[in-house]
């Protein structure tokens, strides 16, 4: 994984046949598919609108506008981590920096609740990386295109309250 993989920004698909009229929006890439075989293999994965009714047109779509403004931020904080390295000792006199990255691929979903105050959520998934650039000197290790060493999963639970958004 480069470090010019992390750039972030999603794109969408419906998901409509998910049982109970729920919807999740996918962002296509290099893992799409094994999200569609996974979402239809675990259909329990998104939760139904309130009393199985859909989720308004204009909820899914201000949610899908407030997460790309926050993955958006997170493409920042990346590319921020990535020019801010400290550098540490290696091996054979070489310099190593290690980062966050927060991966392009994410999954968005909006569930409905039982709340009059709160009437839905949306959760949004994503890949937290860690990265790790080497090289012979400092300015040899910033140009180094990363690797990634480790990864997490992220799951970010927002609620709907009072028109809006809300972490």
């Amino acid at each position: 994984m480069r470090a010019a993989d992390c750039t972030v920004g999603c794109l969408f698909q419906e998901a409509e046949k998910i049982r109970m009229q729920s919807y999740c929006f996918v962002r296509s890439g290099k893992q799409w598919g094994l999200v569609v075989v996974a979402l239809a293999l675990l259909p329990g994965l998104c939760g139904s609108a309130l009393a199985g009714e859909a989720v308004p047109s204009a909820v899914l779509t201000s949610f899908e506008i407030f997460t790309q403004g926050w993955m958006s931020r997170l493409g920042q904080v990346s590319q921020q981590n990535s020019r801010e390295l400290k550098p540490e000792p290696a091996a054979n006199g070489r310099l190593v920096g290690r980062y966050i990255c927060y991966g392009a691929d994410c999954v968005r979903e909006v569930r409905g609740t039982d709340s009059k105050v709160t009437p839905y959520v949306g959760i949004i998934r994503y890949a937290q990386k860690m990265m790790e650039k080497e090289g012979e000197s400092l300015q040899k290790m910033k140009e180094h295109p990363g690797l990634s060493t480790s990864e997490i999963q992220v799951t970010e639970i927002f609620r709907y309250t009072g028109g809006r958004w809300v972490y």
